[in-house]
């Protein structure tokens, strides 16, 4: 019997892991969807956040501006890179978040000598984590995004291709120092929008949604509000965030990467005051809304399709 209790630890080890493997393959495939469909968004974004001004300062005369000088395939700057991205980043910290879950609620029932272990404090937590965990471990796939959607029309593309930009960057920049260029205000923004994506999400869903007003809890409907509420929390948690981490992708300057943050964060505070760090807002949550709502539907359908719970 020693033996058969071995061979099913053995069994329940690779059925956990088979089962973190799916829920990152669903992450990464509602992600990498939603983050292809919203890619002309991001792409306004970045130029709103970026540059500014008369040329770039507001969603619709970015949009028209690019539209007329770089075509439709301006949007499409940046999609592959951004869709790897997703694939990366997202389905970690997508399939991560339960796992993770489950640590922090055994301690938090620990520590509170068996309170409650699904409060919406575990889940907030829990995705703060991997949110800062799936985004540490690729902030190469973001900065090549990020440069590669703020190239201007008239501008040599920076790269010839994503693995060319990985190679150049790592030799021109100072090896995996350049790579990681940027991480701080990454990992804050990655733990931050997790918290208020995904923790929201399952907090307004589970805690609120069907605990408290009887919705059903497989429900596309269901999905569909959680999902709308948890995109509004998103975009402003995550606002601040990416101003700073935008200037500071796109500043690639030898200075140090935590005196750089601070230096563009004082800056924006003090040329621009607090309403700087809520630019490229609208922007952000045209793309953060549709990302948001598109990605947990079509996370939630595909967990039921692999045949696992929904979250």
């Amino acid at each position: 019997s020693h033996k058969n209790t071995h061979t099913q630890g053995k069994m329940q080890s690779t059925n956990m892991n088979n089962t973190i493997f799916l829920k990152c393959l669903a992450g990464g495939f509602g992600c990498g969807c939603s983050g292809f469909i919203t890619n002309p968004c991001d792409v306004i974004k970045i130029r709103n956040q970026q540059f500014g001004g008369i040329k770039y300062g507001s969603f619709v005369g970015t949009a028209r501006i690019i539209m007329i000088e770089e075509g439709l395939r301006g949007f499409f700057k940046g999609a592959a890179a951004s869709v790897l991205r997703e694939l990366t980043y997202s389905s970690l910290r997508m399939g991560l978040y339960e796992p993770i879950k489950e640590g922090v609620s055994s301690t938090a029932r620990a520590l509170t000598k068996g309170g409650d272990g699904d409060s919406a404090v575990v889940k907030w937590i829990s995705a703060f984590l991997s949110g800062a965990v799936g985004a540490a471990m690729f902030n190469p796939v973001d900065l090549v995004k990020v440069r590669l959607q703020s190239q201007l029309p008239g501008q040599p593309p920076p790269y010839a291709s994503i693995p060319n930009a990985f190679l150049t960057i790592y030799r021109d920049e100072n090896g995996l120092r350049g790579l990681y260029n940027g991480t701080s205000p990454t990992v804050v923004r990655g733990a931050f929008i997790t918290c208020a994506q995904l923790g929201s999400y399952d907090v307004i869903k589970n805690n609120i949604l069907v605990k408290s007003l009887g919705f059903d809890k497989e429900k596309v409907s269901t999905h569909f509000a959680a999902s709308l509420v948890a995109s509004l929390v998103t975009t402003t948690a995550a606002n601040p965030a990416d101003v700073v981490k935008t200037r500071v992708m796109n500043d690639s300057s030898q200075s140090v990467s935590g005196g750089k943050v601070m230096r563009h964060f004082t800056a924006i505070l003090s040329k621009e005051g607090v309403t700087g760090f809520m630019k490229g807002w609208t922007a952000s949550y045209l793309r953060i809304g549709p990302h948001t709502v598109i990605s947990f539907v079509l996370i939630e359908e595909v967990r039921k399709i692999m045949g696992l719970s929904t979250y």
